[in-house]
């Protein structure tokens, strides 16, 4: 392989690789592996980590678009739920309209009891979330 051919394949390789590395960066989504089903199951876990400062919820609806005099409208929701081990970082946050997440909320109340029933598992319920609500 000539030295030229040889620095365009290299080159093309590192395309690839900081294509993917940011493809994963904005992937919705993130949960804390410490956050196993017998923790998640125990009542008070999801109030208990409620935390996304007004701050933070302000730069979500920046970034997804809502202009401030719709918010009213709209929450800042999570895509992998609390009650799945979802974490309030700016990844698994997301602008929806309020009546959209109340049919959300069914769906992380639906998986969050398959979870502790034992009939899914974690991972297949934080999958379905990621997979059905996008942004």
């Amino acid at each position: 392989m000539s030295g030229m051919t040889r620095c365009a394949v290299l080159l093309a390789l590192l395309a690839l690789a900081l294509t993917s590395a940011n493809a994963s960066s904005v992937a919705p989504g993130a949960f804390d592996p410490a956050a196993t089903v017998s923790v998640l199951c125990a009542p008070g876990y999801a109030p208990a980590h409620r935390l996304v400062s007004r701050s933070t919820k302000t730069k979500i609806f920046v970034r997804d678009g809502v202009p401030a005099a719709a918010r009213r409208g709209w929450v800042i929701d999570h895509y992998i739920p609390l009650e799945l081990g979802g974490t309030n970082v700016d990844a698994n946050l997301a602008a929806q309209p309020k009546d959209e997440a109340h049919r959300k909320d069914l769906d992380e109340d639906r998986l969050h009891e398959a979870v502790c029933s034992g009939s899914m598992t974690l991972a297949a319920a934080r999958a379905e979330m990621t997979h059905h609500w996008r942004r």
